[in-house]
């Protein structure tokens, strides 16, 4: 069977980024601030190419809160197709009109991770939550993430090395709504946030009953659970249709990039979700394995207003404010 064409067009993206890499890095030492602006242009390129077109990507700037309060700066940034055309040039973009942000980096190194984390949490804060949907509430309305092209591990060694970082920083989350929501580096993989608003407690396993023993959490009849998620391969093989429908081969983290950020996407337009669909049909995610999760009880994460119905025997409200499903998002 032939190769869909969406493979091939992101193979030939992912080897225009390594060519790039490659003439850039040469001169980074003489000029890393050109190098730099150089990487952050490429990303912007390449999101430009393959995001919506209503979507319009601006690089340099911050994010500029209701309040007053801007965000560390950030290197590229997408904003909504009614943002205004006189302010899209201005480098204070206003956080109602911000879908996702990025920091991009040539070479990812591990302190580079640590800065991601804690900048999520104050772009968080700039974020409108969604009172009553559980991913608005989580996820807010900005998309945040990270995009490299390389990095400064041997082949062998890089997805473990992001994999150790990620769990450390995962464990000191206080909220899952300040963490990233993806990484991706483009010669090696690309990680996810997903999120499972409502676990049944009855479904946790010995090591979750150790955890809520430990941290004194697990008290309700649900819990949340947060996880990193990336390609692993699997152990054996499956039929067609048995088991986890995982790609035996590692998938190209860009594909798996554009489709992460459309499915982020689709959550705050469902007009989005028809190409979702069939990016994932044509299996440019390749299928995910967990790295890090994170627990925490309901009344930590959620609203008043959420937690009033999530108390109540009336879950029908859910969906009239927007929630789907309780699986797994986005």
């Amino acid at each position: 069977m032939q190769p869909h064409e969406l493979h091939m067009f992101f193979d030939q993206v992912a080897s225009e980024m390594r060519s790039e890499y490659s003439r850039i890095y040469r001169r980074s030492r003489e000029d890393p601030g050109t190098a730099g602006d150089e990487g952050e242009s490429n990303w912007a390129a390449l999101l430009a190419d393959w995001i919506p077109a209503d979507i319009h990507v601006a690089t340099k700037g911050r994010i500029l809160g209701a309040d007053g309060t801007a965000s560390p700066q950030l290197d590229v940034v997408l904003l909504s197709g009614d943002y205004p055309r006189k302010l899209r040039e201005k480098k204070l973009y206003l956080a109602g009109g911000v879908i996702a942000a990025f920091e991009c980096k040539n070479t990812l190194r591990k302190q580079h991770i640590s800065k991601l984390f804690s900048n999520a949490a104050a772009i968080r804060k700039l974020s409108t939550p969604n009172d009553g949907n559980f991913y608005g509430e989580v996820f807010g309305t900005i998309t945040y993430g990270l995009l490299a092209h390389s990095h400064e591990w041997s082949p062998e060694r890089g997805a473990q090395a992001v994999d150790t970082e990620i769990r450390r920083l995962h464990a000191e989350a206080k909220h899952p709504g300040e963490l990233p929501a993806m990484i991706c580096v483009s010669d090696l993989h690309t990680w996810q946030h997903m999120y499972m608003p409502l676990e049944p407690r009855s479904h946790a396993n010995p090591i979750e009953e150790e955890y809520f023993s430990m941290t004194n959490r697990g008290k309700w009849s649900y819990f949340t659970r947060s996880d990193f998620m990336r390609w692993m391969p699997l152990e054996k093989d499956f039929k067609p249709g048995e088991g986890p429908q995982i790609s035996k081969e590692r998938p190209n983290p860009i594909g798996e990039l554009i489709l992460c950020l459309l499915r982020h996407l689709s959550h705050r337009d469902s007009g989005r979700e028809q190409l979702t669909q069939y990016y994932q049909k044509v299996g440019l995610s390749g299928g995910v394995g967990n790295i890090s999760t994170a627990h925490w009880d309901p009344p930590e994460v959620y609203s008043e207003r959420l937690m009033s119905i999530l108390k109540s025997e009336d879950w029908s409200q859910l969906e009239r404010l927007g929630n789907k499903h309780v699986g797994h998002l986005p």
